[in-house]
């Protein structure tokens, strides 16, 4: 993958996925029918498929350890709330291309 050329990410062909000149934007999205497997809300539901995405990201396309991208995750990406004017709720993170240079 080429950052910023306009080449997606082989992961982007299976679950909601941007970028910009700055940053990989993975995202999360809620089941639209309500809570599933017992989770306590949908945002929880978006938030886990995010970061959940996010690992997959770092893991595939940048070769990252996974413990090392959950850990990258943790200290360095920012999970802000997309949408929730709906039944489906959604959740994006931000993975800073700077950190990558």
């Amino acid at each position: 993958m080429q950052g910023g050329r306009g080449d997606a990410p082989r992961l982007a062909h299976r679950y909601p996925f941007a970028e910009t000149a700055d940053a990989w934007i993975p995202i999360g999205l809620s089941d639209p029918d309500g809570s599933v497997d017992g989770q306590g809300s949908d945002l929880d539901v978006a938030l886990r498929t995010a970061v959940v995405n996010a690992l997959e990201f770092l893991e595939q396309e940048l070769g990252m350890d996974r413990a090392i991208a959950y850990a990258y995750l943790s200290a360095a990406a920012d999970f802000t709330i997309s949408q929730v004017v709906d039944r489906t709720v959604g959740v994006h993170g931000i993975i800073a291309k700077s950190h990558f240079a």
